[in-house]
Formats: structure tokens, C-alpha cells, sequence
């Protein structure tokens, strides 16, 4: 293989690479955008070290974030910090944080560095980016895409710089890595083992309903559980936001104009295609054997036949390529000048001599004007529309520094001036309203950087200007605080009677389970069990395989099934909430089929990728014995506002 196509390989390599990145960033949540705490040192918050490198509060509270907003648009549903924290959400989000800062430490101990160029470049060579048209990369494109997900260019290209540095350290681990067919017949064994089950159920109703607390008891249970009863800070804040699709409207552009700026891309081919040419080089030490070269290309045998067969390198192959993307410029010069099927000798710009055929054209495409009018019309409004943004910040921030209030800058400029009523953190109203705005105009519950903005200034203060998630500007003034308190008790009271009574009866049916399990224990029957206790009982079969969880059953217990012996008793959470589950290994069928085809070639695969993830797991403990991992779980529970007992 030549140089070049070895390099165009590569390319194409890390070009998949980044578009896995790309479709993680946009679909799962794209990019994580930043929450940045002024007033407190990096140190101070910390969350988790590995040797000297951090891993800050900002960064995890942004993740942290990020992952509620993925999960609620998948399900449909909001899940409190409280609900996530108990479904373990913290802990997966801070362990993808540990694994991106082990191998930043490990690629700076190995001195693998990434500059920011080389990200801007991977960034133009991303699919999504490219305009469909002029098949080149597209700057609207990409900023309309990082605004709609709230991330700024810096942040997707940290990202982009931290993914590259980590395809140069991981494949250098796990590249090459193949289990053994015989792993795969293991796996299939062990995936398609069935296993059978008898599994004793208990709902609600197998215990007593439990009666209406009193006020005390009602208080007490509320003290110690504040943080599920407690209001959040509510702030009423005044705005001037001022963004580019604002000024856009009004804003008129000439066919002059429109002529001239199809002309200017046309001429820079960023519309329609430019000419390509496909060509073949033979590099011959003299004139002479590259003359050989030359005389046996007409011939059309393979390029790479006729090197070998005159001892010389692999030749370069050209498919479809401009001319500055040719390594020799005097060859590329020539190569563009001749004719399709030409054939010459010539001496390149570093002495060697070359045998040069095109073996195609692909001739120039110039789009119809009067079909670009609308998009170039866009162009044009939006880039107008900067200008003029940025005539108007220059205005407002000489009217701040001349000690205008926002109410007179915006009487002065003729930007709306926006009053918000109390909003918390989450741009939610006290009705539960969420601020997320319309179409093109993301409202502040949709911006974190201006909620950061207003939860992170004085009440009274008036910001400067400061860039919004979609590259405009806004400032804000703090009119108005109500602080984070518990709840009224009247307000309620209705509801944390409901959590008492649930976590009553899950109490009652938790000691229930513990006492039918022991008796499971030494003998006797389940049916007889279920008999014993009456109502909220019920026993059936169950069938496990690994490769398919039962929904019928609790996590736990199917875990404790699956790895467990004939005649092993189980027990545990149900599958359903109220619910606990005892449940015993009866019978345990292994799985006689051979194994072939597409099949073994997949859990092949499989067993492959699980070496890999060892391999993986084995790196990132091999990095943390030489650079120790510290966490700091208070501060986790103090960024999401819960109580440190609850």
C-alpha cells in the first residue's frame, strides 16, 4: 500500500471514530456544557482525584445534568436528585468522569498530546457537519447544531481533542485482542442454560394495612427527610437578551449582493464541486526504468504488478482528488494538466523521476443560482445580522460602563427588556412551569449558562454582558430571592402521609419475607407458605435464562438464581414495587446444541469484546495503583442539594 492511501486509511479510521462520537454527542445528549463556579477555588471542588489531576464539581454537577435530561427525554418523566441518587445515576455518571480523566493521566504520562487544530480538523470531517450540496464542511451547520444542543464550539472541541487522545491509548490495549472459538461455545452454553424456578410472591396485601400517623409522628418522619419536602431557591430576575435571528427580519439583501457572494463561494469551492482527478505515480530511480514504467502502463496492467516487477515501491493511487492533495507538486501540476488516459514521464520537485497516468476526470459542478438564492439569502441575513449584534453590544456595554441601568439600555437600543417572575434553578416557575421558550428562541430553561448567571450573582447586581448558549448576548439583575425552606406543614402533609404509609407496608412486607424465607429455609414448602398467609400471596414456575432477564422476577434474585445450586432459596425485592419474592432453584437444564454459522461468529465476537473490556478494566487499575483514586461523596451530595442523613 502507498504512503497515501495509507494515510487516506487511517483517515477513514478516525473519521468513524468521531462520528461514534458525534452520535453519542447528539442523539444520547451530544456534549457537556460547563457550570462554572467563580467564587470557589478548583481544589475546594473537587469531587473525586486521580493523583494530582481532578475531577471538579462543575464537571460532574454538568454530567450529572446532562444524563436527568437524556433519561427524561427517553422516558418521558423528570426524576428528582433524590430519585436519581437512589437509583445509583450519580454513581454511573462519576464513573464515565473517572474513566475520561484515567486515560487523560495516562496519556500525559505518556506524552500523547492532541492540539487543537488537529480536533478542528477531525470536527470539518465529521458527516453532519458537511453541507449536502457543496459536500464540504458547514460552519452554519455546525453552530446550528452545537446551539440547538447547548454546547459551545470550545467544549465540543475539548471533547473531540480528549476522543482522539483516547483512540491513540485504548486500541494500543485491546487492538488485535480475539478469543478462542471455544470461548464462544462456552458463552453459548452458558447464555442458553435454562434454569426453573418456584417463586413465592408477596404484595400489599399480605399485610395490614397501616394506620393513619398522627401529627408528631407525621413531623418527625418530615424532619428527618427534609430534603423531600423542601422548596428550592426561587429567584424573580429581569433580562436584556439580545440574539442574531432577532435582527434577521428586518434586515433586506440586494441580487447584487446575492451575485456576488455565489460568485466569491463558487470561485473558493465552497458551492458545487471542484474538479477531481484520479492518477497513478510510479517512482523510478532514473529516467530510464521510469520511461520502463511509462511504456508498460499503456498496457493497463495493475500499477502495483508493474513496481514489483522492476523492483521498484508500491506506486501512489489517486481516486477522485484535488490537486493540492497530490504529495509532489510538480506531479500534480502536470497530472491536471493532461488528458484523461495520458501517460508522461517526468522529474519531481525532490529529484525523482515519476511514470504519470490519469486514469480519470471528474469535471467541475456549478450550481444554478437561482436554486441557491434561499440559502445564500439566510447566509447573508445571518452575517448581517452579526455586524449589527455587534454594533449593539458595543452600544450596550458604553451605556455599562457610563452606569446605565438595564431598564434605560433598553429603552436607549430598543431591545426588549425581559421580567421573569421567580424561577429555580431548573427555569421552572412555583406553578411547575418550565421557561423553555419557542422554536428558535431558547427560553432560560433551556440556556444554562444564563441560569448559571442568575443563581450565581447578588441580589441587585447587574452583570455585564455575557454570550448565551446560542452565541447572542444577555445581561441580568437579581430583583428578587425567596430562599430554599421546608415546606408548610398543611402544604404537605398529604403527601408525606403517602410516603409514610408506603414505606410502612414496605417495612411490614420486607419482615414478612424474612420470616417466610426462614422457614423456606429449613423445609417447608412454598405452596404451603403462600397457603399459610392468604391474600397478597401467590406462588408460580418461573424459566431463567441468562440470555434473556425475566421480567417476573426481581434483579437480585434472578442474580442469586442464576449463579446458584439446585435447591438454593432466594430472596429479595420483586419485580414490581410493594413487592418482595422468595424463590427456589428446582431444576437446571444445560443446553446440548452445537454451535455454528452467523451465530458463533457473533457471540465469537462477544467473547472477544468481553476480553477486551477486561483488558480495558485491568489498564484503568494498573494507571489507578500508580496515580490512587480519592472521592468525596459529601461534596456529591451537597452539589445535588440533598441532605447529608437522608
Amino acid at each position: 500500500m502507498s504512503a497515501k492511501l495509507g494515510a487516506q486509511s487511517i483517515g477513514g479510521k478516525i473519521r468513524n471514530f468521531m462520528v461514534a462520537i458525534l452520535i453519542g454527542f447528539l442523539v444520547i445528549g451530544f456534549a457537556i456544557w460547563g457550570i462554572n463556579d467563580v467564587f470557589s477555588p478548583s481544589a475546594k471542588n473537587s469531587i473525586a482525584s486521580i493523583g494530582d489531576a481532578e475531577i471538579s464539581g462543575d464537571e460532574f454537577e454538568t454530567a450529572f445534568r446532562r444524563e436527568l435530561e437524556n433519561m427524561g427525554r427517553e422516558s418521558g418523566s423528570t426524576l428528582s436528585h433524590e430519585e436519581a441518587f437512589q437509583q445509583g445515576v450519580h454513581s454511573r455518571v462519576l464513573g464515565g468522569l473517572i474513566q475520561q480523566q484515567v486515560i487523560n493521566v495516562d496519556a500525559n504520562d505518556l506524552g500523547i498530546g492532541v492540539n487543537r487544530k488537529l480536533a478542528r480538523d477531525e470536527v470539518s470531517k465529521i458527516p453532519v457537519f458537511i453541507d449536502e450540496l457543496t459536500g464540504k464542511f458547514s460552519e452554519q451547520k455546525y453552530l446550528a447544531a452545537l446551539a440547538q444542543n447547548r454546547i459551545t464550539r470550545a467544549e465540543f472541541e475539548r471533547d473531540v481533542e480528549r476522543d482522539l487522545k483516547r483512540a491513540q491509548t485504548i486500541p494500543a490495549i485491546v487492538d488485535g485482542v480475539e478469543a478462542p472459538k471455544a470461548f464462544a461455545e462456552f458463552r453459548y452454553k452458558f447464555l442458553t442454560e435454562q434454569r426453573k424456578a418456584r417463586v413465592l410472591t408477596l404484595d400489599r396485601d399480605a399485610v395490614p394495612a397501616p394506620a393513619e400517623p398522627d401529627e408528631a409522628t407525621l413531623k418527625a418522619f418530615i424532619a428527618d427527610r427534609e430534603a423531600a419536602f423542601t422548596a428550592p431557591e426561587y429567584r424573580r430576575v429581569t433580562m436584556i437578551r439580545i440574539e442574531d435571528f432577532d435582527l434577521t427580519p428586518n434586515i433586506e439583501v440586494t441580487e447584487e449582493e446575492l451575485k456576488s457572494a455565489f460568485d466569491y463561494k463558487v470561485a473558493l469551492g465552497e458551492l458545487g464541486s471542484p474538479e477531481t482527478r484520479s492518477v497513478v505515480q510510479i517512482i523510478a530511480p532514473n529516467q530510464e526504468t521510469a520511461q520502463k514504467a511509462a511504456e508498460l502502463l499503456k498496457t493497463d496492467q495493475e500499477p502495483g504488478v508493474i513496481a514489483s516487477g522492476l523492483g521498484l515501491i508500491e506506486p501512489d493511487v489517486y481516486a477522485d482528488v484535488l490537486e493540492t492533495d497530490i504529495i509532489d507538486p510538480e506531479t500534480a501540476k502536470a497530472a491536471y494538466e493532461m488528458d484523461n488516459g495520458e501517460i508522461k514521464v517526468l522529474l519531481g520537485s525532490l529529484g525523482q523521476w515519476y511514470a504519470v497516468k490519469v486514469t480519470g476526470i471528474t469535471a467541475q459542478v456549478t450550481p444554478d443560482f437561482d436554486s441557491m438564492k434561499s440559502e445564500l439569502t439566510d447566509t447573508l441575513k445571518k452575517e448581517h445580522a452579526q455586524e449589527k449584534l455587534y454594533d449593539l453590544t458595543t452600544q450596550i456595554e458604553t451605556a455599562m460602563d457610563e452606569g446605565a441601568s438595564l431598564e434605560e439600555i433598553a429603552a436607549k437600543t430598543g431591545i426588549t427588556l425581559q421580567s421573569f417572575d421567580h424561577v429555580d434553578r431548573l427555569g421552572q416557575t412555583q406553578e411547575g412551569m418550565k421557561m423553555s421558550g419557542v422554536a428558535y428562541l431558547l427560553g432560560i430553561a433551556e440556556d444554562d449558562i444564563i441560569l448559571t448567571e442568575i443563581f450565581t450573582n447578588d441580589l441587585g447586581f447587574e452583570t455585564d454582558l455575557f454570550e448565551t448558549s446560542n452565541g447572542g448576548y444577555a445581561a441580568i439583575r437579581v430583583d428578587d430571592v425567596i430562599n430554599s425552606v421546608v415546606k408548610p406543614f398543611d402544604e404537605i402533609k398529604e403527601q408525606a402521609t403517602a410516603m409514610w404509609k408506603t414505606l410502612e407496608i414496605d417495612t411490614a412486607i420486607n419482615e414478612l419475607m424474612l420470616e417466610t424465607a426462614s422457614k423456606a429455609q429449613t423445609g417447608t414448602n412454598l405452596d404451603d407458605l403462600a397457603n399459610e398467609i392468604g391474600d397478597g400471596a401467590s406462588v408460580n414456575d418461573v424459566i431463567l435464562v441468562r440470555s434473556a432477564p425475566n421480567d417476573q422476577l426481581g434483579a437480585t434474585i434472578q442474580v442469586g438464581l442464576l449463579e446458584g445450586k439446585v435447591g438454593d432459596i432466594e430472596r429479595g425485592q420483586g419485580a414490581k414495587p410493594l413487592t418482595r419474592q422468595i424463590a427456589k432453584l428446582t431444576t437446571i437444564v444445560a443446553n446440548a446444541d452445537g454451535l455454528a454459522g452467523q451465530f458463533a461468529d457473533a457471540l465469537q465476537e462477544q467473547a472477544s469484546n468481553a476480553v477486551r473490556s477486561d483488558l480495558q478494566r485491568a489498564y484503568q487499575d494498573a494507571v489507578l495503583a500508580e496515580n490512587p483514586l480519592q472521592e468525596n461523596p459529601d461534596k456529591i451530595r451537597s452539589l445535588l442539594g440533598l441532605d447529608s442523613g437522608s
